[in-house]
């Protein structure tokens, strides 16, 4: 959509003009995200009719950039994490360790003993885990802590089974955990005995954890796994109701996981799949790239009322929609919860002591009437879109009758993208050496017969777009149409917010880039806002999202979100100083319509 990629090649320009990119050698690559698109993604998913209480934890494995886990802690996500690295890293920077998931499918006894130490969830993913564990608190009771097994107000040390409900596999084997044979979980058709003895021998054990998979999933078999998980956690409660565990109502399970998965949607700059929009009208090409995504979502069922108009929901909402509908039995007592609040507070506003025993009291019976709290690890959906790369053309040359253009970016930042093409194409778009536009993105997979010629300035050329790797297959792009390149010319490849950077390859020994922040300036906002709706190519369900994003990011100096690290105006543009404190307001802006703050510094060979 013009609009989205305007927005890039806007970031881009002010990029390069304030010198931050493509001054020097050690500035030939950088990563830029845009905050107003995170946080507007975000706000997505808490608008999504999840039962209240809902955790939402971000997959640390999908972008683990410090500042931006600071910016999800801030906006009220947790963390899920899949190794010792990663749970250090999410308990220093600030996740409150009971809102943090570890899922590791390998954890040693130092890392299981840690975990317990800190007070983290813990998943556990077999049952010689299991067994671990136990030989653990066994040794050392004090790992569990004093509120394991019981419904004190501090709230249970949550402790999980890893589940593999085995539902199937989707679109991309690589990605899918929950088919007959995965190396993930528990197998639940294979041992549902012993997991339900797991749960009568251990009464530390509270906790169901499932995930079916990533991207290449239809919504619907996430729900079965989650329906089959479901399940087994009411045999549990029943089973233990029969043993009268617990008395006093307590669950036997306090939180199901439900793992992350939600796919993105890669092949064009559509928001509304993303954002939704409450009055939107479908445009005949929002869904237009199936040949050139590596997987889109299932586009939302249309009704026979439907015309020219109607209303777009982000895939959150429709996540939660479907779970709602095949599982309302792990939705019930969310309005019991919300009634108990308001008559408590009802009744201390009247000083009624009376009044609030008894609530307390009925509260406590029908505990039982209370599903579990449920827990999301979302990573990729968040951060995807709201990121892109930049790197500046070295040379182009000609050879066997088509155009070579190399530039920084290659299969050590998009190591899927050159090694599974297929699986996972990308776009590349070209800038001039200020960041002008010379033709509009396309697909790395878009065959030449089916191309429509897109316009531009200079000859289009079938051009192979190379990366700086020291072997044949480093291309991110082959035969595709493209003006001609010059050296200082920019390639930039949008949507890689996630899993590129936690991915990145070190062949060659080549060092990671920079990341940089950026939010549009108030004052370029305001002008925007009228624009937004008629930007050409744009939905009304993209402009209303976007225009929504803008007024609720783009405050006066005194609501402006925080954000973390110093604003860039006098630092180091290669990203090699230190970016300042962990988070601040904007000290200082880049750029006539842009303002940046280093995320996170390049690397050095040296490091």
């Amino acid at each position: 959509m013009a609009h989205v990629q305007e927005q890039r090649r806007g970031a881009l320009a002010s990029a390069i003009a304030t010198g931050m990119l493509g001054k020097g050698d050690e500035n030939a690559t950088a990563m830029f995200m845009d905050l107003d698109l995170l946080h507007a993604t975000i706000a997505a998913l808490k608008r999504a009719p999840f039962p209240p209480g809902t955790l939402h934890t971000f997959a640390v494995k999908a972008n683990p950039v410090g500042r931006v886990l600071e910016l999800m802690r801030d906006a009220g996500m947790g963390a899920e994490v899949a190794s010792l690295g990663e749970l250090r890293q999410a308990l220093a920077c600030g996740f409150p360790p009971n809102r943090v998931a570890f899922d590791s499918p390998i954890k040693t006894r130092e890392e299981l003993r840690f975990a317990l130490t800190a007070g983290v969830r813990l998943n556990l993913d077999n049952l010689q885990e299991v067994q671990r564990v136990a030989e653990l608190l066994a040794a050392e009771p004090e790992l569990l802590g004093s509120t394991a097994g019981n419904c004190s107000t501090a709230g249970p040390r949550l402790i999980g089974l890893r589940v593999n409900p085995q539902v199937g596999e989707g679109r991309i084997a690589a990605l899918s955990t929950a088919g007959k044979v995965s190396k993930f979980g528990i197998p639940l058709l294979d041992c549902r005995g012993e997991l339900l003895a797991a749960f009568a021998r251990h009464p530390w054990i509270n906790a169901l954890h499932l995930h079916v998979g990533s991207q290449a999933l239809p919504l619907e078999l996430t729900v079965e796994g989650v329906a089959r998980v479901a399940d087994l956690a009411a045999e549990v409660e029943a089973a233990a109701a029969a043993a009268a565990y617990g008395s006093g109502g307590c669950r036997r399970i306090m939180a199901l996981d439900i793992g992350g998965g939600l796919p993105v949607q890669y092949g064009d700059d559509d928001l509304g799949w993303l954002l939704g929009s409450s009055t939107a009208a479908v445009a005949a090409d929002s869904m237009a790239a199936d040949s050139a995504a590596a997987v889109l979502p299932t586009p939302t069922p249309k009704t026979e009322t439907e015309t020219k108009t109607e209303v777009v929901i982000s895939i959150f909402e429709r996540y939660a929609n479907l779970l709602r509908q095949r599982l309302p039995y792990i939705f019930v007592g969310c309005d019991d919860i919300n009634n108990i609040e308001t008559a408590v507070a009802d009744a201390t506003t009247n000083n009624d002591n009376d009044l609030i025993k008894t609530i307390s009291t009925t509260a406590t019976t029908n505990t039982l009437t209370i599903a579990p709290q449920l827990v999301t690890e979302f990573g990729r959906c968040l951060v995807a879109k709201s990121v892109f790369a930049a790197g500046r053309v070295e040379y182009s040359k000609h050879c066997g009758g088509r155009r070579v253009v190399v530039s920084g970016l290659g299969g050590d930042l998009l190591l899927r993208a050159v090694y599974l093409p297929d699986t996972w194409p990308v776009r590349v778009e070209l800038y001039g050496n200020v960041g002008q536009k010379k033709v509009c993105g396309t697909a790395a997979s878009t065959d030449l017969a089916d191309l429509n010629e897109p316009s531009g300035p200079g000859s289009l050329f079938p051009t192979d777009v190379v990366g700086p790797l020291c072997f044949q297959g480093d291309r991110l792009a082959e035969a595709v149409l493209l003006p001609p390149a010059h050296p200082g010319d920019w390639i930039v490849v949008p949507d890689v917010g996630a899993y590129c950077l936690s991915m990145y390859s070190r062949y060659n020994s080549r060092c990671s880039p920079p990341v940089w922040g950026f939010r549009r300036r108030r004052q370029f906002a305001t002008r925007q806002e009228d624009e937004t709706s008629t930007a050409a190519g744009m939905t009304p369900a993209i402009a209303t999202a976007v225009a929504s994003a803008v007024a609720t990011m783009t405050k006066a100096p005194e609501e402006e979100y925080m954000l973390p690290g110093a604003w860039a105006a006098g630092s180091s543009s290669s990203g090699s100083s230190s970016s300042g404190s962990s988070s601040g307001r904007v000290v200082a802006a880049c750029g006539a319509d842009y303002e940046f703050v280093l995320l996170r510094r390049g690397e050095t060979v040296e490091e």
